[in-house]
């Protein structure tokens, strides 16, 4: 409506801007338009010095909400309007997802990162809600996990009918305009996010491969580093196939690889496992480059 801006828009608006200033302290920052916005505020890479010729790597998204708001709700509580594409998106992610808090009187981002979410992506991959909630607690430095909730007279159409209230913990890093002039504590807020960002990278990856294997941070201490945690998933129902299919490349090439080192012995222990995969997995140029296995 012309001339006019709803103060909770404004407040938004606000939000974004000074998290924009405060993110391009960490690096390369590109706002999405409001027009593009899907569910994240900014693409971002984190610069790999402080001085001099800057590189970048690292890439993330992160969707910005005002102090205040202590948990981000994913679906639609009122069922009447809810859409599978309000949480397909997150499953589909292919860069790390992190949450940020923008706290504009002390002029200050505090980043979450959401990896706890890997316990929904295998195990619940059809929920009708997401709940995440974000502390700020320095006595309470390890993760609660996933707890879930069942909705009652929820549609079989909406989702599996159960809420799963997912525990970020606390901030992995707060950022504030005297830490991006401080090139010490700049530098070891960036090893903190590469750390955390790196773990998820390969998380990514395993999910990608259908391989139900992840890494968490168990455990955040806000500005000082994280204890990451791994998790090993049986889920039920999944193709052993599948999980050979993601498998066999990794194989393979380990296999060539030992062959190359002269590492017979270690070639040859690699057959028993070949005979489980299934064969249209291995190309006939493989098979003939490896009679120890394929003989």
């Amino acid at each position: 409506m012309s001339g006019i801006r709803l103060y909770s828009f404004r407040e938004g608006d606000r939000s974004e801007y000074l998290a924009n200033y405060l993110l391009s302290g960490l690096g390369l920052v590109t706002a999405v338009p409001r027009q593009e916005d899907i569910g994240f505020d900014f693409y971002c890479q984190l610069a790999n010095e402080e001085t001099g010729n800057l590189s970048f790597g690292f890439p993330f998204v992160i969707q910005v909400k005002s102090s205040g708001e202590e948990k981000i709700v994913y679906g639609d509580s009122d069922l009447s309007k809810w859409k599978a594409e309000n949480l397909s998106w997150l499953f589909r992610l292919e860069i790390p997802l992190l949450i940020g808090v923008i706290h504009k009187k002390e002029m200050r981002l505090d980043i979450y990162n959401t990896s706890a979410l890997n316990f929904i992506f295998f195990e619940f991959p059809n929920p009708t809600l997401l709940e995440l909630t974000l502390r700020n607690n320095p006595d309470r430095k390890d993760l609660h996990g996933v707890v879930k909730e069942s909705l009652e007279g929820c549609p079989s159409d909406k989702g599996d009918g159960n809420k799963y209230i997912v525990d970020l913990g606390n901030p992995i890093i707060t950022l504030t305009n005297d830490d991006i002039y401080d090139k010490d504590i700049l530098k070891k807020k960036k090893e903190i996010l590469r750390a955390v960002l790196f773990y998820e990278q390969q998380s990514l990856l395993y999910k990608k491969l259908g391989i139900p294997h992840f890494y968490w941070t168990f455990n955040i201490e806000t500005d000082k580093g994280v204890t990451p945690a791994w998790m090993h998933q049986t889920i039920q129902g999944q193709s052993i196939e599948s999980l050979y299919s993601a498998l066999a490349p990794s194989l393979i090439s380990l296999a060539l690889n030992l062959k190359a080192r002269g590492q017979m012995n270690d070639v040859v222990s690699l057959k028993t496992i070949f005979t489980s995969i299934p064969g249209h997995l291995v190309p006939d140029e493989i098979k003939k480059s490896l009679p120890e296995i394929f003989p």
